[in-house]
Formats: C-alpha cells, structure tokens, sequence
C-alpha cells in the first residue's frame, strides 16, 4: 500500500514587528496556503538570534518577509538552496532599495548616525532578496523594481484575513441598521508617525470643508501631527489613540468618509497597497484617495471611490459625498463590491493558487484531503468574483454586443509577424464593434514615445485597426477583459485588479525564445501557469499548453491577409529558376544553419539557380554560395518576391509562422518541416512538400519540387486554393466568439 503523499511544508519567517504588516503578509498568507491544502508555519525574526537556521532549512517552500542579511539569515538561505529549495523574498514595502532612499521621508528626520545605519538595513534587505530565487511583493511597482535587480518578481496583494472579513461583515451589517444623521465623520488612520506629509495632501482641502459645512467632524486616529489651521476646529477634530486593528475597524465602520492621502510622485508611496481602501471598503465606507498608483490600480474613480490629484479635486471630492449621503452609500457599497471580489480569503487563495506554480512549478503537493475542500473554495472565489462582475458591467451583460478589450502588448516591431497578427485580431474585433484600448509596454526601442507617437507608429507600419492607443503606465480601466500578448506582459496583467476577465493571446512557445538561458525559459514558461484562459494560434499549441502547463485553452485558425498576399505578374529571366529562404540567424527557431546545409546541396546540383534570402539584415555566418539578401522586407514587396519564386523554403521549429501559408497565397511552392504542428493545416504532396529536418532530406525536397513542374505547379495551385478559405475575419470570429461563451452571452 502505497504511503501517503506529504504536503508540502512552507515557512514563513517574519523580520518586520509591526502588528498589521505582520498580519497581512504572513498570517494571511498561512491561511491562504492552508486553506490551498499545504501546511505553513509562521516565525517571528524580529532579532538575529530568533530562528534557528537547519529548522528554516527542514521546510521545502521558505518565505522570508522583510529580513536583512544577518548572519544566521545567510546561514539559513545556504543550507536551504544546498537542499535544492525555493527561497522567496516578500516584501510589502519598498524597503530594499538603496538608490531611493531619500524618497522616505521619514529618513530626513532621523540623525546622521540613524540615517547611516538605516541606509545599512536597505543594503541588508536588498542583500537578501538577491539571495533568493524570487520576489513577491505586495504591489506591481515594488515586483518592477524586483525585477530591476534581476529577480523575477511576482505580486500577491494585500487581502483580508478569515477573522477580518468576520468582524467586517457584522460591522457592516450594523451599520446598514444604524439611523441616518444630519453629522458627517470624515476619518484617518495613522499607522505610524511618518504620515504627516502623505496626510498634507489633504489637510487644505479639510480646513475647507470643515469651515463651509459645520455638520462635519474629522476624526484622527494614531499618530500624526495636525497642521495649526486644523486645531482650530477645536473640538470638531478628535484624536483616537493608535489600537489594534479590532479597535480601527470598530472606529472606521463608525465614519461616513475615509481618506487614503499619499504623498504625489514620490516613489516610496507609489509602491505602497491600497490596503486603506481595502479596509473601508470591507466596511461599506466610501474612500477618497491620492491619484497614485496603489489607489489608481484598486479604484475606478467615480464607481467605488474617488481619487484626487489636487487640493481642488481633494475639496470638490469630499463636497460632493458631504453633500450627497445616497452617493457615499452607493460608492461605499460599490467599494465592498469589490473587495468581495478581489480581496477575501477566497479570492486571494484563488490567484495564489495560479501564482505558485510560477514560483516553484514542481513544489506544490496539497494534502490529499484537501482536494474537495480546495475546489470548493476556487469555486466560491470564481462566483463570487461573477457575482460582482455582473454588477459592475451590467450594460456589456445585457447584450454583449460591445465588449470593452483591454490589450496589453509589447512594443511593436514593424514586420514583426506576432505583432501583425495581433494587430489584425484587433482590428476585425474593432470592426465587429468591440472597444478596443490598446496599452503598448516599451522595452527599448519605444522608451521615449508618448500617446500619440505610438498611435502614428501602428498606424504607419500595421495600418488602421479602429483602437484606442496608451501609452503603459503601469494601469488598466475596467473592462470585461484584458488579453496579454507576450510573456512580460502577463505578469503586467496578473498583478492588476481591473480589467475583468484574463486571457492571454498566444502565438508561439516563447520558452523557445531562449535556448541557454534557464531564466527566461522559466519565467516565459511559467506565464502559462498564471490562470489566465489562453487563446492560441492553431490547435498544436493549445494542445501543448493544456498536456504541458494545465492551462485552459482554445485556438483560433492560421489565417492570410490575401489582399497583400495574392498571385501578380513577375518579371524574370526566362528558364531561370528562383528560390527564397526565410533567413533569420538571430532565431534558432528558424533554423538558418541547417539551411545552410540543406541549400549548399542544392545549389552543388542546380549551379545557377538564383536563391535569394529575406528576414535579416545581418547574416551571420554568411552563406559558402552566392546569395541576393534583401534583408526585412515591406509586405508588398515580400508579395512580389514570392510571386517571381517557384519555390519557398521555411522552418517552424516552434508553433509555425505565417510566411508560408503567405509564400502559398502567392502561388509559390512550399517546403516546410514536418510535424504534428501543421496538423490540420498543410497536408504533405498536396498543398505544401513537407520534409525531415535533415540537410539531406531538405534538399531532396527542394529538388523535388524543382526539377519536377508537374509536382510544383500542382502544389502551387493547391497551396494557393487552400489559403483561399483561411481568412482573418474568421480568425477574428473565433476569438470573440470564446470571449462571448465566457461572458455568457451570445451575440446578438
């Protein structure tokens, strides 16, 4: 009898003694891997001496929150990774950066010796997260700035624990009971002394609303010293001492408003959570905040709270709710929508439940008990997650028939045939009527475009499409769905809470990308993981996805833009035989070394056959035999060399390419590999001549078709038949149509 299997034993060490921090990052997180199935014991490190390091190393998942590099710590991260285990540094603040030090300002205060020493633990935190294997932050900003370090970074956000949301319920629910009053309570909470910059955002605003409106009281609660303009409301301001957070949920749940000030443009605050409205929300307590990218990510202003930017917008805000007691209730309950939505036991343990295969894909063996129990608590989050998605988007619901599609997609590469693919998705689901808002995420060649530079750049090298363009900032609009289209931008999307439904766009297995280089094979890899639904380009590579990484999926067909790629007449020299090769060294996949080989022994049998390559400028090494190389080629210029050739050689290594099925269009023979991957698509000696990949089996290929016509034009002419039916507006169908099915709709 088979014994059974052991879960798996995570520990989570924490290095940061305050109470709420503590709380979130770690006991949250215990509940959430123990409600998951797997067993998670939480220590307290606040001290050098506190753990002992062989007891961190007898785990095999170890978290380390917030701790420096003390010696024992080093200790314990080298017998752990000599056992082969994942460590992974979590982080809720930016604290591990020493470059940005001066952007808190706490700091400034400290004397010299203090601020030396504190400069000393970034440099020990920041000593620790490059120990580790993997950063997981509570923010996208701070997994960014993880990354910055090279460190794969992930985000896990802040969320309520079991006992939280308990007590916020009942708070709730007294305080739908409790009778109207004519008194408005706007309410702070102060964690520490180091707020009274972040609270400077909004104390103008607050001297003026508490002198136009004299029903209103301002409630301070912790730390934090009043400017002397807000003293003299006298007794209208009142102080509570800093408590535990049962006495702040008692209190918040007793305010009309609450205020989430944050420093503007100060890094140290855009990398903070938006853990403020997390909690008034849970309350039904409607929140005005900082434009800044932990509220910006969290509230769609005017829906579920409003952000503020100004002093201005700060005192219109707050007017506004003050004024009009039917819209605080609407955006507080609104707020509790979507805290029950995304921030509850359920919902948190649902997203990690598709983060930690991205942190250690083989770690993971849930007690074997926990299996009905697991599925019942990914199915609550899943309906309630549809419950307050419905509620939020009740217009697309009713007929989806304009879906809002948000796409995030790396910086367009004119020629780029993932980029044109994408592209054509997006205009024909535009046409369609869709709502298309485009977010292109620079890497490099795009780092200084704004807007609309972007915009003319689509335009000039993929034609109009009917979207709308943005530059990324790190932030998406709700939608009902938001596709990523390369690995990167997956983990741009996981760790947003807009957006709706995610999908991710996939045209290729980009862990080929990478030959030798086992980091980005395994973060590329592992997006597959992340929970999003896929929809690939043909059926080989959703199967792929769905045998090798358990993703769902489905797939849309290999499709031909025919009013570029269609037969017109060519010029040249009579009896002459042409050949072209798609040629790109810089892409293993396109394996140009083996044309190489392959093209040699054609040209020793056909010593003037003109070949020409076309993909690359650079060719490196250089061909051993006369070549015409007209490097990356417009569009309609690839569709005249294709027309003057009577054969076309290219090599899918991974998912295949659309330059074949365009050479096919053109009425140009076709030799590719054979593999399952164009199963459904090419069919041997009738629309393409499909070969081993051998040098020798290549060329005997190409001679096939060159020395016998009959052969070459039958193929030709099924080639070019067969993409005749392979159409991008069909392609663009099949996408919409999988969006459709899984917002329950049909189309109209």
């Amino acid at each position: 009898m088979t014994a059974p299997q052991q879960p798996t034993r995570c520990f989570i060490a924490s290095g940061c003694p305050i109470a709420t921090t503590h709380l979130y990052r770690c006991i949250h997180l215990q509940e959430q891997l123990q409600a998951l199935g797997y067993d998670a014991d939480v220590a307290e490190w606040f001290e050098e001496g506190a753990v002992d390091p062989s007891q961190v190393a007898s785990y095999d998942v170890v978290f380390l929150y917030r701790l420096p590099m003390w010696p024992r710590i080093r200790e314990a991260i080298e017998q752990t990774r000599a056992l082969g285990k994942p460590l992974i540094f979590d982080t809720d603040d930016l604290v591990f950066e020493p470059d940005l030090i001066d952007q808190h300002r706490a700091v400034t205060s400290l004397t010299p010796a203090e601020q030396a020493m504190h400069a000393e633990g970034v440099r020990g935190y920041l000593a620790t997260l490059q120990a580790c294997d993997i950063t997981v932050a509570a923010t996208p900003l701070l997994a960014e700035l993880a990354r910055r370090r090279a460190r794969p970074g992930y985000v896990h956000r802040n969320a309520l624990g079991r006992e939280m949301l308990a007590l916020a319920n009942n708070l709730y629910n007294e305080r739908q009971q409790r009778a109207n009053s004519e008194r408005v309570v706007i309410g702070y909470g102060s964690g520490t002394a180091t707020h009274d910059v972040d609270f400077a955002e909004a104390a103008g605003a607050l001297s003026e609303v508490l002198a136009q409106f004299p029903q209103v009281e301002l409630w301070i609660a912790g730390p934090l010293t009043l400017p002397p303009h807000l003293e003299s409301f006298g007794e209208r301001v009142r102080r509570f001492p800093l408590s535990d957070w049962h006495g702040w949920f008692e209190l918040a749940s007793q305010m009309d408003i609450a205020l989430a000030p944050l420093e503007m443009n100060n890094v140290f605050c855009r990398a903070k959570s938006e853990i403020k409205f997390v909690e008034a929300g849970a309350l039904g307590v409607p929140v005005v905040a900082s434009d800044i990218d932990p509220y910006r990510d969290a509230i769609t202003h005017g829906t579920d709270g409003l952000l503020a930017a100004n002093a201005q917008q700060w005192q219109e805000a707050l007017s506004m709710l003050i004024q009009q007691p039917q819209r605080r209730r609407a955006l507080g309950d609104r707020a509790r929508q979507k805290v029950l939505q995304h921030y509850t036991p359920e919902a948190r343990s649902s997203q990690l439940a598709n983060l930690l295969p991205q942190l250690s894909p083989h770690a993971w063996r849930p007690r074997e008990t926990a299996g009905k129990a697991r599925a019942s608590l990914l199915q609550r989050a899943a309906k309630a997650m549809e419950r307050v998605r419905t509620l939020f988007l009740p217009a697309a619901r009713a007929t989806a028939t304009r879906l809002r599609i948000n796409w995030l997609i790396p910086e367009p590469v004119p020629g780029a045939g993932g980029d044109v693919g994408i592209f054509r998705i997006i205009r024909d689901l535009a046409r369609f009527g869709h709502h298309c808002r485009v977010h292109v995420v620079p890497y490099s060649l795009m780092t200084d475009f704004n807007t609309e530079q972007i915009r003319a750049h689509v335009r000039q090298h993929f034609g109009d499409t009917g979207a709308e363009y943005h530059r990324w900032t790190g932030h998406i609009d709700d939608a009902d769905c938001s596709f990523a289209t390369f690995w990167p931008t997956v983990e741009n999307l996981t760790a947003l809470v807009k957006g709706g439904r995610r999908y991710y766009l996939v045209q290729d297995f980009e862990p080929s990308f990478y030959e030798g280089d086992p980091h980005h094979i395994l973060r590329s890899e592992n997006t597959y993981r992340a929970g999003l639904h896929c929809i690939t380009l043909g059926p080989w590579l959703a199967r792929l996805l769905r045998e090798r990484s358990g993703a769902t999926a489905d797939h849309f067909d290999f499709a031909v833009d025919t009013r570029i790629y269609r037969p017109r007449a060519a010029q040249r020299q009579e009896g002459q035989r042409r050949l072209c090769f798609y040629a790109r060294p810089s892409t293993p996949r396109r394996g140009y070394a083996l044309g190489l080989e392959a093209l040699q022994i054609v040209k020793n049998r056909h010593p003037y056959l003109e070949i020409v390559f076309f993909g690359s400028a650079e060719l490196n090494p250089e061909p051993p035999f006369p070549v015409t190389n007209r490097g990356k080629v417009t569009p309609d210029d690839l569709a005249e060399l294709y027309c003057s050739c009577d054969v076309g050689v290219v090599f899918s290594l991974s998912n295949p390419s659309f330059v074949p099925l365009e050479m096919m269009a053109c009425r140009c023979a076709v030799v590719e590999i054979a593999s399952e991957r164009w199963e459904s698509v090419l069919t041997h000696d009738r629309d393409a001549w499909l070969v081993e990949p051998t040098a020798n089996a290549i060329a005997e290929g190409i001679l096939r078709l060159l020395d016998d016509d009959a052969t070459r034009e039958r193929i030709a002419e099924n080639g070019y038949q067969r993409t005749r039916v392979m159409d991008w507006q069909h392609s663009a169908r099949q996408v919409e149509a999988v969006l459709l099915r899984h917002a329950g709709s049909e189309r109209v």
